[in-house]
């Protein structure tokens, strides 16, 4: 099986002074759809705030550049919030 692993443009999906969030489209990354993934690349500004949002899936992310940001969670099963500090 054959992969087209060269580097795609992620298309912005909505953006404004705090930031954007880009995706990658299926269409253009066949990868993902066979995979049953989805790939987006959330960009915040300084002093930029994304909202809450609930998510029924898994997710997994990490910090490229930046420093004194957080992030608050509520895992499944439990009412408590974490909140963590990010950093590169």
């Amino acid at each position: 099986m054959e992969f087209d692993l060269t580097p795609k443009i992620a298309q912005p999906l909505i953006e404004g002074n705090g930031g954007g969030y880009y995706i990658w489209l299926s269409s253009q990354v066949p990868l993902l759809a066979k995979t049953n993934v989805g790939a987006g690349q959330l960009v915040l500004q300084p002093r930029g705030f994304a909202l809450p949002h609930y998510a029924d899936s898994s997710k997994v992310g990490y910090v490229i550049e930046g420093t004194d940001g957080v992030a608050g969670m509520i895992l499944p099963n439990t009412k408590k919030e974490i909140v963590l500090k990010l950093k590169k």
